[in-house]
């Protein structure tokens, strides 16, 4: 049967205007490339690192050697024998497993590592390892003396790693660089120095594995009392800073921090995504003219852009580095391994 004159009309009407809106319904290929070109200008402006690092890639984006992609986390519970569980001193964790090591991960009964690569435009690398335990007292911290904490001993990260049978490590806050009346520092509930610094943040990590931060040092000296009446122990904590994400929060970062708050260069930093969920983030610089690495604020989005809860920048430009089985990632691709006093590293309890 013919088609009446008016419908074919109103057909041809429809399909016209689907031509002419289609180019605007198909994602682009270029967006990864526009927000990396944001993250280079260092301005002021708050970048979105969750379309950066979390876009589902279409087709023809997963086509671009420049777009970025991210894998998720390995899900499901892990579940250990209690017995398992590490002191809380510098006890070495048990040996990883080499069979336990894959193409970038790492997994038994008792934690999961997964790390990916990213690449910049500008040759900036961000390296972020995702870190799943069963245990808080896997969540652990090295020192080079560990008989004498408050040594001025130092180690290379790649050495303490070892030492201590960490799966994965990231340089700590290297506080033998800091006065010793300027810095809160706990190692494994050893007391280094307990005093405080108005100018600085503190990281606090309890016995259940959680992260504590405080601004400028202010209601340090009351928390160690406060945990206790919680029946909780302070185990960890490092003066560095800034803070990054605080309680949920991004965090506005003060002009006046020091470290080169502004300026690109390497980092490493740590977060608290959930309860015994981590991730470990080392930004590499692979020039020597201050072109690439990231400024303390867009390390704080992409920490804030990864879900932390609680997130902290530790030690970077030439300390930062990152070991992970036999990869060793340093902060300035082109540099030499530099000497620390701490570490702080996942270790697995598996038997």
């Amino acid at each position: 049967m013919m088609m009446k004159l008016p419908v074919r009309i109103l057909l041809i009407i429809l399909c016209a205007a689907m031509i002419l809106i289609l180019p605007f319904a198909v994602s682009s290929p270029n967006l990864l490339n526009d927000v990396k070109t944001e993250l280079m200008n260092d301005g002021t402006d708050v970048i979105d690192f969750g379309r950066l690092l979390f876009s589902s890639a279409k087709a023809e984006e997963a086509e671009d050697e420049n777009s970025l992609e991210v894998e998720e986390m390995i899900e499901g519970e892990l579940s250990v024998s209690p017995e398992w569980a590490l002191p809380l001193d510098f006890t070495p964790g048990q040996e990883p497993k080499e069979e336990a090591f894959g193409e970038n991960t790492y997994e038994d009964d008792s934690i999961r590592v997964k790390l990916e690569e990213q690449s910049m435009e500008d040759g900036t690398k961000i390296f972020i390892a995702h870190v799943q335990i069963a245990d808080p007292s896997q969540l652990r911290t090295g020192v080079a003396k560990p008989e004498k904490p408050s040594s001025t001993k130092t180690k290379t990260v790649k050495a303490m790693a070892k030492n201590y049978n960490a799966v994965i490590a990231l340089s700590g806050d290297n506080y033998v660089d800091n006065p010793k009346k300027t810095t809160f520092e706990y190692r494994m509930t050893n007391k280094i120095r307990s005093s405080t610094n108005k100018l600085k943040d503190i990281l606090i990590i309890d016995d259940q594995g959680d992260f504590h931060l405080f601004i400028k040092s202010e209601g340090i000296k009351e928390f160690p009392a406060e945990l206790k009446k919680q029946g909780r122990k302070l185990v960890n904590a490092f003066t560095f800073g800034p803070a990054l994400v605080k309680d949920g929060e991004l965090l506005e970062i003060d002009d006046n921090y020091g470290y080169n708050p502004h300026g690109r260069d390497p980092r490493a930093a740590i977060g608290q995504t959930g309860p015994l969920s981590y991730v470990m983030v080392l930004v590499q610089t692979t020039d020597r003219d201050g072109k690439t690495g990231l400024s303390q604020g867009k390390l704080a989005e992409l920490m804030y852009n990864l879900g932390c809860v609680q997130a902290f920048n530790l030690d970077g430009g030439n300390s930062a580095e990152m070991v992970f089985g036999q990869q060793i990632i340093k902060g300035m691709a082109y540099g030499d391994e530099r000497t620390l006093s701490d570490i702080i590293y996942f270790a697995t309890i598996q038997p």
